[in-house]
């Protein structure tokens, strides 16, 4: 980095390349502040302010950069800061969502649309630095995600526990049906001496599979309907 300062100026019709290098000391800044402001004339313009190759020495140039960025808007204009180092990054991070803080012109010139919205919100991006969030955004962010996981893994318990109720509810049934199953046939085997005696018992289409819980109902039904029969 040279100790010495260096300036340059390239006009267009609608664009203003001010270029600055080499290491700003506090010594320096009356005739930094001085040549910027100069520089700054006409209206409805984009000022593009290169420091890719500036050490900064003193945090009253960040002072001098926003009245420069005021000075600038009063001309119904605009001041864009070009870097994509990583020391510039952090002396200007107080002020990251602040300025209009790009790459190069090209990528103003190709994205300042899509990230101006973005800034406006808090979010700025940039090479070396990567995705930024304000302090204010990444804590709505942060709540809103852990809002979102809260859900989700309430959403899961939920599930997970009415999948095991109705497991459990399943398990009786099929426990339910084994039994009166089981019952069925040991009434079958039963009723074997009694068909043998000449008793005329139906086991598969009197007594619906699945209804017998006892013999004390068998007897019960059985009785009912020999006492149907006989008053026939």
């Amino acid at each position: 980095m040279k100790e010495q300062l260096e300036f340059a100026m390239e006009i267009s019709k609608s664009e203003i390349l001010l270029e600055l290098k080499g290491i700003l000391k506090t010594e320096h800044l009356p005739a930094v502040r001085e040549r910027l402001f100069s520089s700054v004339e006409g209206y409805n313009k984009v000022y593009f302010i290169d420091i890719e190759l500036v050490k900064f020495r003193d945090k009253d140039y960040l002072t001098m950069f926003l009245e420069l960025m005021n000075f600038v808007k009063g001309k119904n204009s605009e001041l864009v800061i070009i870097f994509h180092n990583e020391d510039c990054a952090e002396f200007f991070r107080p002020f990251f969502n602040v300025f209009k803080i790009y790459d190069s012109r090209d990528s103003y010139r190709k994205n300042s649309g899509v990230w101006e919205k973005l800034k406006a919100t808090g979010i700025t991006y940039q090479r070396s630095t990567g995705l930024r969030l304000a302090p204010g955004i990444a804590i709505i962010f942060m709540i809103l995600l852990a809002g979102w996981l809260l859900t989700l893994f309430s959403i899961i318990s939920s599930q997970d526990k009415d999948i095991r109720e109705r497991e459990v509810i399943l398990s009786e049934l099929q426990n339910k049906y084994m039994r009166s199953t089981q019952a069925l046939e040991d009434l079958k085997t039963a009723v074997g001496p009694l068909r043998g005696m000449g008793f005329n018992i139906d086991t598969t289409t009197k007594v619906p599979l699945g209804a017998i819980s006892d013999w004390e109902e068998f007897w019960d039904r059985f009785l009912k309907e020999k006492g149907r029969e006989q008053g026939r």
